[in-house]
C-alpha cells in the first residue's frame, strides 16, 4: 500500500532546512514526497530545490499561491497513493514518526484516520512560560477525534468522502472542520501517542496573541465551537470573570489579552469571514460539503 507525505509551507527559511532533515532521518521513508509552497518571497522555494534534490524517494513539487486547505488538496491530488500523511514545515518528527503514524492503517483496515501526538517546543523563556500556563489537553480516548494536520494520517478514500479540506475557509480551521465532518459521518479515527511532532510555540506575545486571533477567525468561519468564544467574548467584556479562572489573580493582564484575541478574532470572523458555498449544510451542529451529506445519508439509510 503506497504512502505519501504531503506538506504546504509559505515563507519557511528558517525551518525548512532543519524540517527536511528531520524526514530524511526516518526509519520509514515516505514512498514519494509532495510538498506545495504558497507562494513564498523568503528563499524557501530555492532552498527547496537545494535540499529535494539528492532526496532517495520521489519528490514532488508546486508552487501556487493559495491558502493552506487549498495547497493541502493539490499536494493530494498530485500523488495516487493509498495513505496521506500531512505535515506542515514549521514541525519537527521524531525519528520513527512516518512508521508509528502510518503502522494504525496498516494493521487495522476498519481505522480511517490517525493522529499522533504534538509536544511543544520550548526554547525561549517566553515559550516555556505560555507551556506553564497552558492547560496540557488529554489524550483523547479510542474513537475521540484528534488531529491537527501537523501529525495525521488518513486513506485517500477518507480524503474524498467529505470532498478535501474546506478551501473556501480564509487561512485556518480547515483541519478541524475536516476532521469534523469525519466523525460526524462515520469514519473511525485512530491514536498513536508514539507518533510523536515536535511544533515550536510563538516566540513572543505579539505572534502568539495574533495566532490566537486567526484561530478564533477561522472557527467562527467554519461554525466551530461557538460556546468556547461566547465564554471569552464575555470574559472580555466583564474581565472580573477571569478570577474565577485556574490561575485566578496571576498573569491578569496577559490572559485578559490572550482571551480578548480570541474573541476579537472570531467576531470578525461572524462579521466578515467567508461564508459557506452553496449546497453545504449544518446538520447536528457541523457543516457539511455535499459529498459529507450524501456519505451520511448513505450511512443513514
Amino acid at each position: 500500500m503506497k504512502r505519501a507525505l504531503i506538506a504546504t509551507l509559505f515563507n519557511e527559511q528558517d525551518n525548512v532546512s532543519r524540517w527536511w532533515s528531520d524526514l530524511m532521518r526516518q526509519t520509514v521513508l515516505p514512498d514519494e514526497i509532495v510538498i506545495v509552497d504558497g507562494g513564498s518571497t523568503d528563499g524557501t522555494w530555492e532552498r527547496l530545490h537545494e535540499l529535494t534534490r539528492a532526496s532517495p524517494v520521489p519528490v514532488r513539487l508546486a508552487q501556487q499561491p493559495c491558502n493552506i486547505a487549498a495547497g493541502r488538496n493539490l499536494a493530494i491530488k498530485l500523488t495516487e497513493a493509498d495513505i496521506i500523511v500531512t505535515s506542515d514545515a514549521g514541525s519537527f518528527a521524531d525519528p520513527n514518526w512516518f512508521e508509528e503514524i502510518t503502522r494504525p492503517l496498516l494493521e487495522n483496515p476498519a481505522l480511517d484516520i490517525v493522529g499522533g501526538k504534538n509536544v511543544p517546543l520550548t526554547e525561549n523563556d517566553f515559550q516555556k512560560f505560555v507551556t506553564w500556563l497552558e492547560t496540557a489537553p488529554a489524550e483523547p480516548r479510542p474513537g475521540e477525534m484528534n488531529g491537527s494536520a501537523r501529525n495525521t494520517a488518513f486513506r485517500r478514500t477518507t480524503w474524498a468522502a467529505v470532498g478535501g479540506y474546506p478551501e473556501w475557509l480564509t487561512l485556518t480551521g480547515e483541519d478541524a472542520l475536516f476532521n469534523c465532518q469525519l466523525f460526524k459521518i462515520g469514519k473511525r479515527f485512530g491514536y498513536n501517542p508514539q507518533a510523536i511532532v515536535r511544533w515550536e510555540i510563538r516566540a513572543n506575545a505579539p505572534a502568539y496573541f495574533k495566532m490566537f486571533y486567526t484561530y478564533g477567525y477561522g472557527s467562527a468561519e467554519a461554525q466551530l465551537d461557538a460556546p468556547y468564544f461566547w465564554r471569552r467574548a464575555l470574559i472580555m467584556l466583564l474581565p472580573p470573570l477571569l478570577l474565577f479562572s485556574r490561575h485566578r489573580f496571576r498573569f491578569l493582564r496577559f490572559r485578559y489579552r490572550r482571551n480578548a484575541a480570541s474573541a476579537l478574532g472570531w467576531l470578525a470572523g461572524m462579521l466578515k469571514g467567508h461564508r459557506p458555498p452553496a449546497g453545504w449544510r449544518k446538520i447536528g451542529g457541523i457543516l457539511l460539503s455535499p459529498e459529507a451529506q450524501q456519505c451520511l445519508a448513505r450511512e443513514q439509510s
